[in-house]
């Protein structure tokens, strides 16, 4: 190669090199990169880190942050019935400057200030698990938590052979979603007419034992053939009394969500049916829609997640064990 040709070639790959540069800058998707100034930050804002329902919400939302590599930052007050931690986290959370929020709250009201806030800095909230109607939300993804209320009560009318007995047993961290699941409830107990008598409606801490504790004194005062539990501690609590009084399935059980706890309980008979949420879809559909709100593209106002009823027999099958286990890719 001489040396003309060679200053030539070496020229030209030069300016190759430096059209590949520039091209990279401008269309980083080419390369299978981002640019730096188009990262979006979310913040995840949950009532607690505690439990299995939580921490699928947790990996839903690192699932998302795989598929659109999207930052996101994760606040959880360590007591999930202290409101007024969780909102001072959400109110700092501002100060972040976030994109946009992903929100699991536990009480409507509290929240207004922290919603009027955040609409005030043109930062859009995402609402998971519980609806909020006392300020401004671009979505609410999560399920009708009457309407479970409502199922709740039909699955115990279908065992019991639409008479009996019932109580109902509630979290005192309950929130919003205890007081709808309560509600519908009752309704659907009205609507049933003289056969589902709610005989007593009990509320317990989430201190270990405390549940266990209020269901014992309960069985003592009442004679109860149902018992329907609003989540995932009190059912435990429940199920744990009454297989310390052998009376698991003599007295029905029905509760919320699930745990390894709750499922070994279920496989063991000590409880007949629990209401499961998808809590993974809504940690991924709360970070996918908040970018595309940060982005300024139009999200659904409201995303009802179906609920499926899990039972011994039903609960190995593979899309409920997909549903109990999820695995983040």
């Amino acid at each position: 190669m001489n040396k003309t040709y060679r200053s030539y070639w070496l020229g030209g790959l030069m300016l190759a090199a430096a059209a590949l540069l520039l091209v990279s800058a401008w269309m980083p998707s080419l390369f299978g990169g981002k640019p730096k100034h188009e990262e979006k930050t979310i913040q995840l804002i949950m009532r607690t880190s505690e439990g299995s329902y939580w921490n699928n919400i947790a990996s839903g939302a690192e699932a998302a942050v795989k598929e659109f590599g999207v930052n996101v930052h994760t606040f959880a007050a360590e007591d999930e019935g202290d409101v007024g931690s969780q909102v001072e986290k959400a109110m700092m959370s501002l100060d972040e400057k976030p994109d946009a929020i992903v929100l699991g709250a536990s009480d409507d009201a509290a929240f207004a200030p922290f919603l009027k806030e955040a609409d005030k800095r043109g930062i859009p909230v995402v609402a998971i698990d519980s609806l909020l109607t006392s300020g401004k939300t671009v979505s609410y993804i999560g399920i009708d938590n009457r309407k479970a209320g409502r199922e709740a009560l039909r699955q115990m009318s279908e065992m019991l052979g639409g008479k009996g007995r019932i109580a109902i047993l509630s979290s005192s961290a309950g929130g919003i979603n205890g007081k709808l699941r309560e509600q519908g409830i009752r309704e659907a107990a009205a609507e049933a007419g003289s056969g589902i008598h709610i005989v007593s409606s009990q509320q317990c801490s989430q201190q270990y034992g405390e549940c266990q504790e209020a269901v014992r004194r309960l069985l003592e005062a009442e004679k109860v053939d149902g018992i329907i539990s609003l989540n995932t501690d009190t059912t435990a609590g429940a199920a744990t009394e009454l297989q310390r009084r052998q009376a698991g399935g003599q007295i029905k059980l029905i509760g919320f969500d699930s745990s390894d706890e709750l499922l070994e309980l279920l496989q063991d008979g000590q409880l007949q049916a629990l209401i499961v949420q998808n809590p993974f879809s809504i940690g991924y559909l709360g970070v996918k829609y908040a970018l595309a709100a940060a982005k300024g593209e139009p999200v659904p106002a409201k995303v009802d997640m179906d609920m499926k009823i899990i039972n011994k027999f039903n609960m190995f099958w593979m899309e409920n064990q997909k549903l109990l286990f999820p695995v983040v890719q």
